[in-house]
């Protein structure tokens, strides 16, 4: 194993680490690594105990060892996340996220990827939402408001 794959294989166990936190006396989310099986995603979270049944996040991880850029609210890790990965990231049909982990630091950031989000390559996640239990009970309950809203359930099918 090369110092590359080291290094993003030690972001994963962080990020797993990092979201699969007790927070407020419980936890929130079940991270399941993927493994490779999916060109993009590197995890595919599941909540626990969401009212709406089942709901989950996916999230491809970004690691790095080079530190910061910019200052303040500029503030960015450097990490980058290619034009192509963020069309494919795009085309996911749930709450869909960047990871970006410092592995020296160990603590990671989240970036949204929505139907917004620019078609370029990303060069920084921005250190404005950091992987901490604020955030952790914050995005718990913008992924089940997004999965209530969603009706599932199928109408027909050729089984009935």
């Amino acid at each position: 194993m090369n110092e590359r794959d080291r290094i993003g294989k030690r972001g994963e166990t962080v990020f797993a680490y990092l979201i699969g936190r007790r927070c407020d006396g419980r936890y929130w989310f079940d991270p399941a690594f993927l493994d490779g099986k999916s060109e993009t995603k590197d995890f595919l979270v599941s909540l626990i105990d969401p009212e709406c049944g089942e709901a989950t996040l996916s999230v491809q991880v970004k690691s790095t060892t080079q530190g910061y850029s910019g200052k303040g609210v500029k503030r960015k890790l450097k990490v980058q996340v290619s034009k192509a990965d963020v069309a494919k990231l795009k085309t996911l049909k749930s709450p869909t996220f960047v990871a970006g982990i410092d592995v020296e630091a160990e603590v990671g950031f989240l970036l949204a990827i929505t139907e917004i989000t620019p078609n370029k390559t990303i060069t920084g996640i921005p250190c404005l939402n950091p992987i901490d239990c604020k955030l952790i009970v914050k995005l718990w309950k913008e992924v089940e408001q997004y999965w209530k809203k969603r009706n599932m359930r199928a109408k027909r099918s050729f089984c009935s």
